[in-house]
């Protein structure tokens, strides 16, 4: 059963000075009196824009009636917000927000009526000018009657028989409270610096104990620290905090805080931990956050964390939290353990204090605060967080509406995406996934529907809304800005990226937008066969499959040989072994770095009498080049097959070097470029090979697209069909001049046009500069897992030898075990086991292989550290 914490249930109140107390003593001696309070027992003074709107609503229904400076506002349980206000001791009445309506409310209460009776001037209903009420025999209070002159809705004051009470008007009728009589009463007005001065006591005892706490724990591990939010509660911890020494302080930048809070916490000489994830991104994929399911700090809050503390080590980190701001902080006990970060033990030295003794702390010590409060807000944090009242997201539209207006549009996208009701954006449903039981009874008053798991139900669908199509299969990535990083310019065009950390492109990559749109282009608009036909739609595809290998053949700088389209690497790679005609006793040469689809088919030549020679690595990772030199000089070598970079260690091989040896002995050199393609400048002339395979799903390009390239039409087609031949007889055939020699049978056309597209997206990026952006990003990943005691790294030791893709493993920690803590604790999908390469682990003794990171253009730096952070947790919990 959950212990119910000691918290204050009771305010304390002198009459005498009129002034609210957080002991149960006054400064004055005099005898105070208890005010019992409303769930969850918080109370916070009415600071400058919640005075504006409780004296313009006074104002609007019973005139100028005057407000003492000290007013308090109790938090209480409602549709939105709905707040107790206290003056002078006593209930005031209760301000509510309309979601609906968009609009706010002050209902009287009976025990305002001796401070304010006084001075109203309008919004007296007289009970006995009603006939109604006149004709009425009996008791009246508790009753509704008919009023016979218009009268706007919302609260009144009645008048019957010099007795005076409260009443509800609604629809031309009143409900009238009780009736008592009133004695308009007069005490002093002091303001908040004489409600200082008389718990100047009480505040010092707060400190103390703060301090005494924060002391206590602050050396409980190596380093301390503050995590400062811009709130009220982290600025009254810090000024605490430095009290007690400490004074290292970070703020966390979600990129969805208000300016006003990133300017404050700049001016408190906190450090600032730059933002996570990129939150309109992941929002696309995975919906908006709701109070039952708040992905957004995972993503945007807990991975910084992660990052910072893993860069910290071992810390104590005091915090603002509090029992009163939520159920799930009621029991918050002074120390505890952070569970999404281990490393951090939290301390909370102010988890008994109220709203109201936050604020009197910070202004007893003069100590600055946030703006936002004094403009109306009550929560400071990101400002479309689902935690925000809508009263308050209504202020901020005002306040901020460049940052309200595209959370708004994209409300209303996802509603009519997703078949959601009006209401599912007008009145904040979209704050949950299940709505709880005061929103499900405002949506059953109203006809919304909702289903049995508590989601709103769709709407009817009377008009069916198709999205217009746009024709942009060709879009580039928009040009970057003079110091805009390459992950800044494309990482929108992957949504699939939004609530992921991806490092497993070695074995697929994503597409961008432009690809894709490119495919559904095609299939809408002119999805036919090629070179097949004369109506309009084949020749569209057959010119656009056509220029797509005009583009792919540029990429390369391969336009003199053949480009022919194939399946994927494995698909070109088994062409060329089934394409060459061999004799017994040729051999071929490959190395020990292979990927399984470039050693496979070679090794089936055997039966052809063809013999295979893999040839080693140095202690660097490095191809040793003298033993393919004395390979090459024994004789017999027909071909030589090698990876341009591995896909286990990232080395790359010194393929013109290579190339040299080979035409020095007669041998031909094909490259497996399906590693390199993607994350550097590839110029097959620069290589010097016959042949270079690669995959379109490792570099932006569709799934079931690939390479092979030609210096000349050197192999025999491995398929004979339609579309490979210039004309058929009965006698043989003569096959086509280009690459349809080798493209039997129908193509995956659309396939086809969208690695040309990925391939103008890639260029117009720039090879050379993605090569110098991922080389930072490995040095940083290599570096930052080479520091983790128990994990040992498996890359290429030449930076201007190496690309993207970084091998590890954890002591005590299997491989898949480790990719499978880092997607669920982490969401950092990686990949482990042997990555086709057997014979590498064998060689490497590692026989349940490593963990591979592999990056892509879009990875940023950001994701590098996070992988780091969490493989050392990794490894501090084995």
């Amino acid at each position: 059963m959950k212990r119910e914490p000691a918290v204050k249930k009771v305010l304390y109140w002198c009459d005498q000075c009129n002034v609210p107390l957080i002991g149960r003593t006054c400064a004055c001696g005099a005898r105070v009196r208890e005010i019992p309070l409303l769930q969850p027992h918080d109370l916070r003074p009415a600071l400058a824009a919640d005075m504006a709107l409780i004296r313009g609503l006074l104002t609007e229904r019973f005139g100028n009636v005057p407000l003492p400076r000290v007013v308090l506002l109790n938090k209480t349980g409602g549709v939105d917000r709905a707040d107790l206000v206290i003056a002078h001791g006593d209930r005031l009445g209760w301000l509510t927000f309309d979601p609906i309506a968009r609009k706010f409310s002050l209902d009287i209460a009976p025990e305002a009526l001796p401070h304010i009776l006084p001075h109203v001037t309008r919004g007296i209903i007289d009970l006995e000018a009603e006939p109604a009420v006149s004709a009425h025999k009996g008791r009246i209070g508790g009753k509704q009657f008919p009023l016979a002159a218009p009268v706007p809705d919302g609260t009144a004051i009645v008048s019957y028989k010099n007795r005076f009470g409260t009443g509800i008007v609604r629809d031309g009728q009143v409900r009238v409270k009780e009736l008592v009589p009133v004695e308009p009463r007069s005490r002093p007005d002091p303001g908040w610096d004489e409600v200082i001065e008389k718990n100047r006591y009480h505040l010092k005892n707060l400190e103390r104990n703060a301090v005494r706490t924060i002391k206590k724990h602050m050396n409980d591990r190596p380093c301390v620290n503050v995590s400062f939010s811009g709130g009220k509660d982290s600025t009254a911890v810090l000024h605490l905090a430095r009290k007690a020494g400490v004074e290292k302080a970070f703020f966390i930048d979600t990129g969805l805080e208000l300016p006003e809070t990133v300017e404050f916490a700049a001016s408190q000489g906190v450090e600032i931990i730059k933002k996570g994830g990129d939150f309109f991104q992941a929002v696309e994929k995975a919906g908006p956050p709701g109070k039952d399911h708040r992905w957004c700090c995972k993503l945007l809050k807990l991975q910084p964390l992660k990052i910072y503390l893993a860069g910290l080590g071992p810390c104590v980190t005091i915090q603002g939290n509090r029992w009163y701001e939520s159920r799930n902080r009621s029991d918050l006990d002074e120390t505890s353990q952070n569970p999404a970060n281990p490393l951090q033990l939290n301390v909370s030295p102010i988890r008994n204090w109220r709203a109201l003794e936050v604020f009197l702390y910070l202004w007893w010590r003069e100590a600055p605060m946030n703006p936002l409060y004094e403009m109306g807000l009550e929560r400071v944090g990101c400002y479309l967080c689902p935690a925000v009242l809508e009263s308050e997201y209504e202020g901020l539209r005002e306040m901020h509406p460049e940052l309200t207006d595209r959370w708004d549009e994209f409300l209303i996208r996802w509603a009519e995406k997703n078949g959601l009701p009006d209401a599912y954006h007008q009145w904040g449903l979209w704050r949950w996934r299940a709505l709880p039981p005061k929103m499900r009874e405002v949506c059953r008053d109203r006809g919304i529907g909702v289903n049995d798991d508590f989601t709103l139900r769709e709407a009817p669908k009377s008009v069916k809304k198709v999205a217009t199509m746009k024709s942009t299969g060709t879009r580039e990535p928009a040009p970057p800005a003079e110091n805009e990083s390459v992950p800044d310019e494309i990482r929108k065009d992957f949504p699939i990226l939004g609530d992921i950390v991806y490092l497993d492109n070695a074995a697929t990559t994503f597409s961008p937008e432009p690809v894709v749109e490119a495919l559904v282009e095609f299939e809408h608009r002119y999805r036919a066969n090629v070179g097949r036909g004369v109506h309009r739609l084949t020749r569209i595809a057959t010119q656009r499959y056509w220029h797509a290998h005009e583009k792919v053949a540029r990429f390369i700088g391969g336009e003199a040989g053949v480009t022919v389209f194939t399946k994927n690497a494995t698909d070109a790679i088994n062409m060329v072994a089934q394409g060459l005609s061999w004799n017994p006793g040729d051999r071929v040469a490959t190395t020990i770095l292979e990927h399984h689809s470039n050693l496979l088919p070679w090794r089936a030549l055997a039966k052809q009498g063809v013999a295979l020679d893999v040839i080693g690595i140095d202690a660097d990772y490095s191809l040793d080049l003298a033993a393919l030199e004395e390979t090459l000089a024994g004789g017999g070598v027909r071909l030589v097959t090698v990876t341009h970079a591995s896909n286990v260690l990232g080395v790359t091989t010194p393929v013109p070097e290579i190339s040299r040896l080979c035409r020095e002995h007669g041998a031909l050199l094909l490259v497996d470029g399906a590693q390199s393609l993607p994350h550097m400048p590839v110029n097959v002339a620069d290589l010097g090979c016959d042949f270079l395979c690669f995959a379109g799903h490792k570099m932006f390009g569709p799934t079931g697209t690939g390479v092979l390239w030609m210096r000349d039409l050197l192999i025999e087609p491995a398929m004979l069909g339609g579309g490979m031949v210039v004309s058929v007889t009965a006698e043989g055939y003569v096959p086509a001049e280009g690459y349809q020699r080798y493209e039997a049978g129908t193509p995956n056309v659309g396939g086809g046009i969208g690695l040309g597209v990925a391939v103008d997206y890639l260029s117009a990026i720039g090879m050379e500069k993605i090569h110098r952006h991922e080389e930072r990003l490995t040095a940083r990943l290599i570096e930052g897992l080479s520091g983790i005691d128990g994990v040992t790294v498996y890359a290429g030791r030449q930076p201007g030898a190496r690309i993207g893709i970084v091998s590890f493993t954890i002591d005590g920690v299997h491989p898949q075990e480790a990719a499978q803590m880092l997607d669920e604790d982490a969401d950092i999908l990686v990949r482990s086991g042997h990555h086709c390469c057997q014979p590498l682990m064998e060689h490497l003794d590692l026989p349940e292989g490593t963990v591979r990171a592999s990056m892509a253009a879009f990875t940023t730096e950001q994701e590098i550290d996070l992988l780091i952070a969490a493989v050392d947790e990794i490894g501090r919990g084995r």
